[in-house]
């Protein structure tokens, strides 16, 4: 090979290289994030290393008065009597894992943005941010209380990791490495 094929064969592989830089490199981190991210929701924690598990909702404590609580919910609470029609208790709910509603709405709403020199990780939901970093909110808008952090967008490690392997898992598919 001589000097000037070299040269030209270089150039085709860069620009094969900033063809996956431009165009798999944000695809992949997004992908990835986005999974990670739900997946906070499944282990009911923040999910690096090792799972860091979200402090535990009021509904499934028995000795709560949120225990079971679902708005509109007809069962009768275990233990309790009452002539209402509806007691906002629900057997699911005790259940359900922590941040998943009867919607999976914040975990859905997980979303990623592609632009030319970021990619950025979100959630919409008005109530997203004190979900993820604590803080005042307040029972059906009246009774103010401090919301415990259950971070489900955070740094990690292992996300790190797991878009470093898939990028160079695409470069070598492409041959470039």
């Amino acid at each position: 090979m001589t000097p000037k094929e070299a040269q030209q064969k270089l150039k085709r592989k860069l620009a094969q290289i900033e063809m996956v830089r431009t165009n798999d490199v944000p695809r992949i981190i997004k992908e990835e994030a986005v999974n990670h991210y739900e997946k906070s929701f499944e282990v009911e924690g923040k999910l690096d290393d090792a799972i860091a598990p979200w402090p535990d909702v009021k509904r499934r404590d028995p000795n709560s008065p949120w225990y079971g609580f679902s708005l509109g919910a007809t069962s009768p609470r275990p233990g309790k009597k009452t002539k209402k029609k509806t007691t906002n208790f629900s057997p699911t709910r005790v259940l359900d894992k922590i941040l998943t509603g009867e919607t999976n709405e914040l975990k859905n709403a997980i979303i990623g943005t592609i632009k030319p020199d970021r990619v950025t990780i979100s959630n919409d939901k008005p109530y997203a941010r004190v979900h993820n970093f604590g803080g005042k909110a307040y029972v059906f808008g009246k009774t103010e209380f401090t919301m415990k952090p259950r971070p489900f967008i955070y740094p990690s490690a292992m996300l790190v990791r797991a878009i470093k392997e898939k990028i160079l898992k695409t470069l070598k598919q492409k041959n470039l490495v």
